[in-house]
């Protein structure tokens, strides 16, 4: 004999109340939803704007528009950058982190993280410098990071496990080269050593003379 029939038999009345309360709630719910769908929103007359406002502050440095300190000529390292990728080694750790011109580390992967080293069989051998690479492209990319500067030196190409962490920066679909910055065709002010002023045509002007 089915289990359920014996329940009822023994307790009619409590397997029909839960029997129905469950078709209940069930046919409820449909109505609900069935009710929603056929009653007009509320979000019917709104109009969205044309005007969309990114409000990461890093989105001008994305687009190339934002100032970019360029230091001195011969200045080492260099500091013609918004982002620098910076790659450390140890001898217990490896690490890989993007700096921003200001000096602050804005992502990190390590393997001082236990998220990462419980993965590892080893801390500083070549796949953990390209698993580490993995890991910090993804987190560039989560944070809105396309393009980072990567100051290369000779002593880099030798390197086994900087060539794989750069490999697995790149296939992580990070680029290794900053976007070019727009320079301004006209500067702004006044040019005090001449009568004219800056990036101005020579036309006869009432307020100063021309050369």
């Amino acid at each position: 004999m089915h289990p359920l029939v014996s329940l009822r038999r023994i307790y009619p009345a409590v397997v029909d109340n839960v029997v129905f309360s469950c078709r209940t709630r069930t046919s409820m719910r449909l109505m609900s939803a069935t009710m929603l769908l056929k009653s007009p929103t509320r979000n019917k007359d709104i109009k969205l704007s044309d005007v969309f406002v990114n409000r990461n502050p890093r989105n001008l440095e994305e687009l190339g528009l934002a100032w970019k300190p360029q230091g001195w000529a011969f200045q080492y390292p260099r500091k013609d950058y918004y982002n620098k990728l910076v790659f450390e080694r140890t001898n217990r750790h490896t690490s890989g982190r993007i700096v921003h011109w200001t000096g602050k580390t804005i992502v990190t992967a390590s393997t001082q993280e236990w998220a990462i080293r419980q993965h590892l069989y080893s801390c500083t051998d070549v796949s953990t410098a390209a698993n580490i690479g993995r890991v910090l492209a993804h987190r560039c990319l989560e944070c809105g990071i396309t393009h980072v500067f990567y100051d290369e030196e000779p002593l880099h190409a030798k390197s086994e496990k900087m060539q794989a962490f750069l490999k697995a920066i790149r296939e992580g679909q990070v680029q290794l080269e900053e976007p070019v910055v727009d320079s301004l065709k006209a500067l702004p002010g006044i040019n005090y050593d001449k009568p004219n002023r800056y990036a101005e045509p020579k036309k006869w002007k009432e307020d100063y003379q021309i050369d």
